[in-house]
């Protein structure tokens, strides 16, 4: 059984795939209407049907898939940087991993292997030679239309991200420029968070409301939050304890980004133990 490919790498991959499982297969070059072509040759009665169709299912979800999502991004959607194809191609990829699932909720989900395996059951059987790019355009175009979903969706996020990153870099300028008016906040997070005096005493709203900076929530209305984001700017502490039963959040994270070595993470247990024993509350 003979498979033609265009591309030399790809040839390469398949080649030393089967080598690799100790597989009899034979790699050569030709030429067709002045073009070169590849041709593995495969002996399918020393290697079973099986065995060939997950080298080609490997050999499209471990190399071709991420090649053909930056053929996307360069075709449909003119995406040219090579920095900037692989910051998506990175959001591509955790999604395919599944450590996107906030992403994954707003598309098709698709099973690779399965989606591949059912494209080419039948085209081993049939064929003595097989074309690669021929298997593309006909078998695949499914697979392709889901795989142009998941580059949609990374490039929004992507943009997402983008325009979180100047947001904040904004709000580092501003914070760059800021006189603090406490030397040490320290916020309890509880349903909200509550701010607290470097002496533990609770801040009420009427004092964060004086110190609250109104431009910040003037300009910037939609992005910053009033209650904890906006405060803390306008207060420009040097020391922020955060006191928290997980970092997984993106308000905190957001306060991270903004405020970085500013920040010390606490968990809320030590928040009443320190609390406790200082010396204003005995």
């Amino acid at each position: 059984m003979d498979f033609v490919f265009k591309e030399l790498s790809d040839a390469i991959w398949l080649h030393e795939y089967f080598i690799k499982k100790n597989q009899t297969i034979t790699f050569y070059e030709t030429a067709f209407q002045n073009q070169k072509q590849y041709i593995l040759t495969i002996d399918n009665h020393k290697v079973s049907i099986q065995e060939i169709q997950s080298g080609f299912i490997q050999f499209i979800l471990i190399k071709k898939r991420m090649d053909w999502a930056r053929d996307i991004l360069k075709e449909y959607f003119y995406y040219k940087e090579e920095s900037e194809q692989d910051n998506i191609l990175d959001i591509v990829t955790e999604m395919f991993d599944g450590e996107r699932p906030e992403l994954m909720k707003m598309v098709s989900v698709m099973n690779d292997e399965v989606m591949i395996r059912e494209a080419i059951l039948s085209l081993f059987h049939d064929h003595k030679s097989i074309s690669f790019d021929s298997l593309i355009k006909f078998r695949l175009k499914k697979y392709f239309e889901q795989l142009i979903q998941y580059v949609e969706m990374a490039i929004d996020e992507y943009k997402m991200e983008q325009e979180y990153q100047v947001f904040i870099q904004m709000l580092r300028d501003y914070l760059a420029n800021r006189k603090a008016c406490m030397d040490t906040v320290r916020i309890y997070f509880g349903e909200y968070g509550k701010f607290y005096s470097k002496e533990y005493q609770e801040l009420s709203k009427e004092q964060i409301s004086e110190m609250i900076d109104r431009r910040l929530i003037t300009n910037h209305p939609i992005y910053i939050d009033s209650v904890t984001i906006a405060p803390l700017l306008s207060i420009a502490p040097k020391n922020i304890y955060l006191y928290a039963d997980s970092a997984d959040n993106g308000l905190i994270r957001t306060i991270q980004n903004i405020f970085e070595e500013r920040v010390i993470l606490l968990e809320k247990e030590q928040f009443w133990k320190e609390k406790n024993r200082y010396p204003i509350n005995h």
